[in-house]
């Protein structure tokens, strides 16, 4: 566990702290009065990046009328992301797997391609006429 969050003011700290320095609260690491999130617990998936076929999982922090608040990563729970609702799409871990298992092999594809292409073209010899 290398940061911990609080729960009421969603300030990042380190675990060896404790009181919270942005709202005074003491911290409780474990049991029923635990006050610190310690892991991410995806609730959700996003897509941020226009063009892109990336989906991020990310909790749901605080929701609007047209967007979410959403934090990818425990640092962000301070300052999470803004992202339109119409871009936030129910956690399914089957999905994020198969479209992460996909681009893998894309990558992978590509970087035989631009392999394949470079001996190719170490097999150039000059034009001398």
């Amino acid at each position: 566990m290398n940061e911990i969050v609080c729960m009421s003011c969603h300030n990042c700290l380190q675990p060896d702290v404790t009181a919270c320095p942005g709202c005074d609260s003491e911290i409780v690491l474990d049991g029923d009065g635990k006050n610190v999130i310690d892991r991410l617990q995806p609730n959700c998936l996003i897509h941020r990046y226009e063009g892109s076929d990336l989906l991020e999982p990310a909790v749901i922090i605080k929701e609007t009328k047209a967007n979410c608040k959403v934090a990818t990563k425990l640092k962000e729970y301070a300052k999470p992301l803004t992202v339109p609702k119409e871009k936030v799409y129910a956690f399914d871990q089957k999905i994020l797997g198969a479209i992460q298992a996909l681009r893998n092999e894309r990558t992978a594809t590509m970087y035989r391609y631009d392999q394949l292409i470079e001996a190719h073209w170490q097999n150039l010899k000059s034009y001398i006429p």
